[in-house]
């Protein structure tokens, strides 16, 4: 197809270095060769790069015959090998499918989803009925590998991540103390830790990852970062979104726990131990004192 290649923005660029450090760079450069290469092999033209993602480049790309589709590549192949094969697990309208997969380039081809438009850019919080299809269509069609991480290996890895950023802002531990962090922390790991159904998790469905797939298909959840574990660990960062108060986040419980057949004590858990992790998060992107600081503090403190 003799396509152009476009060029890396800085804001991948800059999302990219801070994720995987400056020899990111050699990855970088040879860049536009694996996507020649891999246009020219799966017969797409490359489109426009989409700002979005810590651990890979995305560009929009249109197939030979026509449909639109989503390129990803990233120097961590492992990820975006385990993401592929959860996309191709579930069997749903709920996930993008997968037309390509090359796990030694670390590229990925999926459908696009349209209209597209990620939670996070429309500030539209969901309706309840749309949250428990999306989160029961995933863990109910998903088939479970076990070469997938546990949750319990996945809160680990966020609760470390998120900790390096008391490194860069400091000043936060007056706003949320380490020992609250830590207590979150650790109520997650037993959470993690306690018998509960296996089911195979999106593990990162947050507002930034779940697309409106239109009338027909509802929520769509992209980029998982699948593991194993209890059902109630997806639905966190979607019950902490947006809300003002205790009195918001237990409502949307208690219509989640009956529209799902979730354990309402479990979903109430997991919501306490991410309620710092979530607040420092709020805070290091410079949203301090607000109600709904407020609320993740208070609800982090029954810890």
């Amino acid at each position: 197809m003799g396509p152009t290649v476009p060029g890396i923005d800085a804001g991948t660029r800059q999302r990219l270095t801070a994720r995987f450090g400056h020899e990111v760079e050699i990855w970088f450069d040879a860049l536009p060769g694996v996507l020649t290469a891999l246009a020219d092999r799966w017969q797409f033209k490359l489109g426009s790069p989409i700002p979005r993602g810590s651990v890979s480049a995305v560009f929009r790309c249109r197939m030979a015959d026509g449909r639109r589709a989503v390129l990803k590549a990233s120097p961590d192949r492992a990820r975006l090998a385990f993401e592929g094969a959860a996309l191709d697990a579930w069997h749903t309208v709920h996930t993008p499918a997968v037309i390509a997969l090359d796990e030694q380039l670390g590229a990925l081809l999926i459908e696009a989803i349209e209209p597209g438009t990620p939670l996070v850019v429309s500030s539209i919080y969901p309706a309840a009925e749309s949250v428990a299809e999306l989160l029961t269509s995933l863990h109910e069609s998903g088939v479970s590998n076990p070469s997938y991480p546990t949750v319990e290996q996945r809160v680990a890895y966020l609760f470390d991540s998120s900790a390096k950023l008391y490194e860069r802002h400091p000043e936060l531990t007056a706003l949320i103390p380490l020992d609250l962090y830590e207590r979150g922390r650790r109520l997650a790991t037993r959470l993690a830790q306690q018998g509960s159904p296996i089911v195979l998790l999106h593990g990162d469905l947050t507002p930034s990852n779940i697309l409106d797939g239109g009338a027909e298909r509802g929520l769509v959840a992209i980029d998982p970062a699948p593991c194993l574990g209890d059902a109630a660990f997806d639905a966190v960062d979607l019950l902490l979104w947006q809300a003002d108060d205790l009195e918001t986040i237990a409502a949307r419980i208690e219509r989640l726990a009956v529209a799902t057949n979730m354990d309402a004590g479990r979903l109430v858990g997991w919501c306490v131990a991410f309620a710092g992790m979530s607040a420092l998060e709020l805070a290091s992107q410079g949203n301090g004192a607000g109600a709904g600081m407020d609320a993740l503090l208070e609800l982090a403190s029954q810890a």
